[in-house]
């Protein structure tokens, strides 16, 4: 059977896609100086689900692809992945001439902050989000008690090197870096500062930068709303949302500051726009957005039940049928759910047999064969029998009266 391991340091609610449609960076190269955009989840040697995809390897040769700079700016947007990926990818940021500035414009979380500690000099948006936690290990197949010790001592000794790499830009100690990793640490703006991961703030917020309507996550593009939605608990959305009521800049540009537009000018914007209250109204008043939305969203739809017919094999059809239509999810929450579902009916069936065996009484047959048995005593009470035996019957032999 084929086995698959993967340690990765990624929140629990990002979904996993098929990254086939795209990958995780971009570089822009300026002349003397390159842009590296970090987007997306950083993948690992070997794909989970497939065989075919873009890993750091290819992101090592295009780095390299780009020859001496003087400087890197490393835009980062990103919930983290695969975490020999993000050393290898540090390593060679690190081992790069060029100054490296790292900037995060939306979430910097998990293996994405490996990624961010190679930067000589780190700065945060406003409204940016920056999120450390321990590793976690993700497996497929059957494993044997040894290597799962084996796999959770490999476990520990990544979270090291995470430690390690912290503890070259943070004024922490080891113990308050394992703290905060064990406490799943979420940071917003200024807090990342304090905190030490960053050196300082940019007041222009991810709302206003023109890389928010232009994020592109495993394929799917997102903005700065359904960011916000999707990665991050409640109390850190609050402090997210405080810090966005600035409104969009006019070129849409990522800048040091924050451009504000005057009152009477964003009123008469306002009452030119169209009042819209209903699906009917907005259709009428954004024909073309609609039809292309209506578009995206089928093949986004069919690319959903692909996955799904992918991975259905050995799972149970009415699950399969809520999936798809009553309650749909995608496909790798789809596998996940199987995953934990068959480890839970694997650890009930193992329960129930450590407790027949307890009940019936095996434990307690010692290990020692003829344990308490005299064979010679056992010999001489067997031929005492027999002398008797022959006695009784020559007495009772009426020939020898």
């Amino acid at each position: 059977m084929k086995r698959k391991l993967m340690i990765t340091n990624n929140p629990a609610v990002v979904e996993k896609q098929n990254p086939k449609t795209s990958k995780f960076w971009n570089f822009l190269d300026n002349g003397d100086t390159a842009e590296l955009q970090l987007f997306g989840t950083i993948e690992s040697e070997e794909d989970w689900w497939s065989d075919d995809c873009v890993t750091y390897r290819n992101f090592i040769n295009e780095l390299n692809g780009l020859g001496d700079k003087k400087s890197i700016n490393v835009v980062i947007h990103s919930t983290g992945g695969d975490v020999f990926a993000a050393n290898a990818i540090y390593s060679a940021l690190v081992m790069n001439k060029a100054k490296i500035t790292g900037t995060i414009i939306g979430i910097c979380a998990s293996a994405a902050t490996i990624v961010l500690m190679a930067c000589d000099s780190r700065r945060i948006a406003k409204n940016a989000i920056l999120m450390a936690h321990n590793p976690s290990v993700s497996l497929w197949g059957s494993y044997q008690a040894d290597e799962l010790l084996k796999i959770a001592e490999v476990t520990n000794q990544v979270k090291k090197s995470i430690v390690t790499a912290y503890m070259e830009r943070l004024d922490k100690t080891e113990e308050e870096i394992n703290r905060l990793m064990d406490d799943e640490s979420w940071y917003v703006g200024q807090e990342a500062v304090d905190a030490g991961f960053c050196d300082s703030i940019i007041e222009a917020d991810f709302q206003n930068s023109v890389f928010s309507n232009n994020i592109m996550m495993n394929g799917v593009s997102y903005s700065f709303k359904n960011y916000v939605e999707k990665f991050v608990p409640e109390d850190i959305r609050k402090k997210v949302q405080a810090l966005s009521e600035s409104t969009q800049t006019e070129a849409g540009a990522f800048s040091n500051k924050s451009i504000m537009k005057g009152r009477k000018k964003m009123d008469e914007e306002n009452k030119m726009m169209p009042v819209i209250s209903d699906v009917a109204e907005l259709k009428a008043a954004y024909p073309q957005l609609c039809a292309q939305i209506a578009v995206d969203a089928v093949s986004v739809e069919r690319e959903r039940l692909r996955a799904i017919d992918e991975i259905a094999k050995g799972i149970p059809e009415d699950v399969l049928m809520k999936a798809r239509y009553d309650e749909p999810v995608s496909a790798a929450d789809l596998a996940l759910a199987q995953m934990k579902a068959n480890n839970a009916a694997g650890t009930t069936f193992l329960n129930n047999m450590v407790a027949e065996i307890q009940n019936s009484g095996a434990a307690a047959v010692g290990t020692e064969p003829n344990t308490g048995y005299d064979t010679a005593q056992q010999a001489q009470a067997e031929s005492e029998q027999k002398v008797a035996g022959f006695a009784n019957k020559l007495k009772a032999d009426k020939r020898r009266r």
